[in-house]
C-alpha cells in the first residue's frame, strides 16, 4: 500500500511538472522562425509565444510573431515575449516593453523594428496595444 502511495504522488508530481507552461530562451544560430522559417540568429531581435498548453513558438523578429497572432486568433497564449534591443538575449513580456519603427534599427525582416526594455528618449515609442493595431 505504502509503494501504491509513493508511485501516485510521483505520477502526479510529474505530470504537473510535464504540464508546466513556461518561456524557454531562444537556441540563437539553430532555433528557426515558425514563421517565416529563417534561423534566428541576431540576439537584439526575436519573440516567442507559449500557448495555455505548453506549445513553444519562436520568431526571429516581432513582425513575424505579430501576423502569427493574428492568423491563429483562437490560440490562447499563456506568453506574448519579445527581445529588447537594448536586453539582448532575454525575453521579456510585451506589455513591459516600448517598440521602436526607425530605419536605425535593421531588424531580421525589414520593418525596421525593435523593442527596448527602457523607453528610448531619441525616438517616439509604441506600446504593445498600439503596435498590434499599426500591423495590417
Amino acid at each position: 500500500m505504502r509503494i501504491l502511495k509513493l508511485l501516485f504522488t510521483f505520477s502526479i508530481i510529474s505530470v504537473l511538472i510535464a504540464c508546466s507552461v513556461e518561456p524557454e530562451p531562444i537556441n540563437f544560430g539553430n532555433d528557426h522562425c515558425v514563421y517565416c522559417k529563417m534561423t534566428i540568429s541576431d540576439p537584439k531581435y526575436g519573440a516567442e509565444l507559449v500557448t495555455d498548453k505548453g506549445r513553444i513558438y519562436k520568431f526571429d523578429a516581432i513582425e513575424c510573431m505579430i501576423p502569427y497572432i493574428k492568423e491563429n486568433r483562437e490560440t490562447k497564449f499563456s506568453y506574448i515575449m519579445a527581445i529588447a534591443y537594448d536586453e539582448p538575449l532575454k525575453l521579456k513580456k510585451v506589455e513591459e516593453l516600448h517598440f521602436v519603427k526607425n530605419e536605425h534599427f535593421k531588424s531580421p525582416m525589414g520593418k525596421n523594428l525593435a523593442a527596448f526594455a527602457k523607453q528610448p528618449k531619441e525616438f517616439e515609442s509604441l506600446d504593445w496595444k498600439q503596435l498590434k493595431k499599426s500591423f495590417n
